[in-house]
């Protein structure tokens, strides 16, 4: 049986990374990274409510960079980037 894989604020070994993806090891979220990604949005929503232009926050991406996205329409541009990932 292969070990749990944490994932952590660090990220993972290629080792762990060999484990899930070719040994279906189970893997959980660390509270490391969970804290890490609660800092993390909590500095995309500060972007988000700025009158500042913020690059893939409140802009599009490449050549819409500056392109406006409306306040209301920002979790639909972020909702679109992690699906278009």
């Amino acid at each position: 049986m292969v070990s749990e894989i944490e994932l952590t604020a660090t990220g993972l070994s290629a080792q762990e990374v060999v484990a899930v993806a070719r040994l279906d090891a189970p893997v959980m979220l660390g509270a490391q990274a969970r804290a890490a990604m609660d800092r993390s949005a909590r500095v995309v929503e500060a972007l988000s409510e700025s009158a500042e232009p913020a690059y893939g926050v409140s802009t599009g991406f490449g050549s819409l960079a500056l392109v406006a996205i409306p306040a209301e329409r920002r979790d639909d541009l972020q909702r679109a980037l992690v699906r278009s990932h």
